[in-house]
């Protein structure tokens, strides 16, 4: 049974103790909706379940994820918590995987962390407490939170790009093989860097300022740090219900002075409607393949949701997963996302490996966690950083349908720079990179 102690801090302020600690993990929702009710901060993982890059099956390691559960725990704020916090890198989906361009630098393709102590803070409810293995893992946790963080400052260079006329060239190939009957839809991105050095918490906090999101993590993970901002549920699975959801987003407008008028031009958009109902068949497919037969249901179609500086279109599809299928099913029926991929998503994936100039890593694989309960929740790694090596990488991209324009999809991509670039901006501007403790 686990062991749960109220916590006085909020999760901003306990994360910001806990910077330094080996594996520092602050899941951060911003309190809107049910999908934004709940953050969750950790630290020192007890154990790291991973699958290295070469790994012929490395999503076989969410079977791991859900044999430490213990079935007499009857406590719901206990079966709610995450045990397991981390990512699933998109190369996963090319891991020993014969068609690969790229060279991957060698390192995890699944990275998570067990935690025998997890903060939980109930946006909803204003309540905050700390659910452990036992009293001992609690009292080493809330004895690591009384300690000062590290407080160490951030400095970045100048964010750079690879060539945009390279990126419009990966377009209009895109439309010929679209053209040529190929494919329907492709998703491609380009990469921007900045040299970056100090504390990659301070990064994110200026991040988290720039775009309060219901899906943020910081994840301290050996020899990356990871650094979302993500509006994007990939997956949600509920284990008592098997109730299976995903809400992909594709279509994009800037917010302008009236979003109400955004909203509408979004909705009414042929191009931008195209790329999402595309979209939403895909994860029917990617769903039903290990659903009830007849569950598969669009709850939600073309819904708009605000965030900072942008507008997207959303959708929801729910299922019920069969019974005999785990995670580790539901995975690889389902990743990589089919937001940031493309229909057919076989070839898709084939296309995006030959037209983008480098590997994505994280990006737009999945990050998030799985509960003391065998629930999971991931959410599609887009607006995300990743620091490594001296450098922060930040990748964007959108879907490329026939009624695509270059020109204007490779300005979107810088439109969906905003967020770090106005991270970065911050960071230059403050005397030590740091903002007051929230």
């Amino acid at each position: 049974m686990a062991f749960v102690h109220p916590v006085s801090l909020d999760a901003g302020a306990l994360a910001a103790r806990l910077e330094g600690r080996a594996g520092l993990a602050w899941l951060d929702a911003d309190g809107k909706a049910e999908r934004g009710r709940w953050s969750f901060v950790a630290s020192d993982p007890v154990d790291v379940v991973r699958a290295s890059w070469g790994d012929p099956a490395p999503l076989e390691a969410f079977r791991s994820m859900t044999d430490v559960d213990d079935p007499n725990e009857t406590d719901p704020r206990a079966l709610s918590v995450p045990r397991f916090i981390g990512f699933v890198a998109y190369d996963a989906a090319w891991s020993a995987r014969d068609g690969r361009t790229h060279a991957r630098t060698p390192g995890d393709v699944v990275w998570f962390g067990r935690y025998d102590a997890v903060a939980a803070f109930d946006h909803a409810r204003g309540e905050s407490f700390v659910v452990a293995d036992d009293e001992a893992a609690c009292a080493r946790f809330l004895g690591r939170a009384a300690e000062l963080g590290v407080n160490a400052p951030a400095r970045a260079g100048t964010l750079g790009s690879e060539d945009p006329d390279a990126h419009e060239r990966a377009i209009r190939e895109v439309l010929a093989r679209i053209a040529a009957g190929d494919v329907y839809q492709v998703n491609v991105s380009r990469r921007f860097e900045a040299a970056f050095e100090g504390s990659s918490f301070a990064l994110f906090r200026a991040m988290r300022r720039a775009s309060p999101v219901p899906f943020g993590l910081f994840l301290d993970a050996d020899e990356r740090v990871v650094l979302g901002r993500s509006m994007e549920r990939f997956l949600a699975f509920e284990a008592a219900s098997r109730r299976l959801e995903t809400r992909p987003i594709k279509g994009t407008i800037a917010a302008g002075a009236d979003r109400s008028v955004a909203a509408r031009e979004l909705v009414a958009d042929p191009k931008e409607h195209a790329e999402h109902a595309m979209v939403v068949d895909l994860m029917r497919n990617d769903l039903g393949r290990v659903s009830v037969p007849g569950s598969v249901r669009v709850e939600e179609a073309f819904v708009v949701e605000p965030y900072a500086r942008l507008s997207h279109l959303v959708s929801t599809i729910a299922s019920v997963v069969r019974g005999g299928l785990g995670l580790a099913d539901v995975l690889e029926a389902t990743f990589p996302p089919g937001s940031v991929t493309g229909t057919p998503k076989k070839r898709a994936v084939e296309l995006i490996e030959t037209l983008e100039r480098s590997a994505r890593d994280v990006y737009c694989g999945a990050y998030g966690y799985v509960t003391r309960g065998g629930s999971l929740s991931l959410a599609v790694a887009i607006r995300t950083a990743v620091v490594r090596g001296g450098m922060v990488r930040y990748d964007a991209g959108g879907g490329i349908v026939s009624e695509s324009d270059p020109v204007r999809e490779t300005r979107e991509t810088e439109l969906k720079t905003c967020v770090m670039r106005d991270a970065l901006e911050a960071l230059a501007g403050a005397d030590d990179g740091r903002a007051p403790h929230e």
